[in-house]
């Protein structure tokens, strides 16, 4: 098993050593391979919002040359440690500019059936919220039910080393059980709605964006989820569907004065 594992930190600090302590543990486990990314490897310019992503494909950015690696590290693997440290109780930039150019996996989700971990770190607070936020990511990009990591400098003061790593060793076995499963794992209420709002607006006559409209249009991605999500999720992304298509239609008949 292939784990794509992206470093966000600008240096290798707390956030790096608990990812490290987290691979240590996965790597006890005779099938599992790593694949480590740096942020600080990528040379990454800001993105430009350009929507080029949306409009004609990732692959047409105009920094495509910074990411083609990734991507396709990504599309390889069979799971995804996302690592992110804390600045202001709110993920750090360089992490931020690289989920920045991985938007078009909001409008089209690329990564469905593939398991996720996040781990995040801070010197005091807030990295419960950057954990919260890549563990959406992932669950936008079609990765559900990632694995949560957090740690902050308070308690490796206050907890004993043992209690640490019986974290670490609950966390990493948790996540080594959903990569050695094949059982798909359902999807949140919110990706549900946001990923259903996302397939309207593609669907629209009013849609600017032609690559998103190409992907929704195949067959196989005609719903939100390729997976069975059961009536209640299935019904919610319905109404969702159907309220966004309704509305983008009568803004966008007002925009073009129709």
């Amino acid at each position: 098993m292939k784990i794509l594992v992206i470093h966000g930190s600008m240096r290798k600090g707390r956030t790096y050593a608990l990812t490290q302590e987290v691979m240590s543990r996965l790597s006890a486990k005779a099938d599992v391979q790593f694949v480590e990314i740096n942020v600080a490897d990528l040379d990454l310019p800001f993105c430009v919002s350009c929507h080029v992503c949306f409009s004609k494909g990732e692959e047409f950015c105009p920094h495509a040359a910074h990411l083609q690696s990734l991507l396709t590290a990504l599309k390889e693997c069979d799971g995804v440690i996302l690592s992110g440290t804390t600045y202001m109780w709110a993920l750090n930039g360089a992490m931020k500019n690289l989920l920045d150019h991985l938007a078009f996996g909001f409008h089209r989700p690329f990564l469905f059936g593939k398991r996720g971990m996040v781990v995040a770190t801070s010197k005091g607070n807030g990295e419960k919220e950057v954990a919260k936020y890549l563990r959406m990511v992932l669950g936008q990009w079609g990765v559900n039910g990632a694995v949560v990591v957090t740690q902050n400098a308070k308690e490796e003061q206050l907890l004993s080393p043992s209690k640490l790593a019986k974290r670490l060793d609950k966390a990493a076995e948790r996540f080594y059980r959903q990569l050695s499963s094949k059982k798909p794992i359902p999807p949140s209420l919110r990706s549900i709605a946001v990923q259903n709002a996302f397939r309207s607006m593609a669907l629209s006559e009013f849609s600017e964006f032609e690559r998103d409209a190409e992907f929704w249009r195949k067959e196989e991605n005609n719903r939100a989820y390729p997976v069975r999500i059961g009536v209640f999720r299935y019904a919610v992304g319905a109404a969702v569907f159907g309220a966004a298509s309704f509305a983008t239609h009568v803004i966008g008949r007002k925009i073009k004065g129709k």
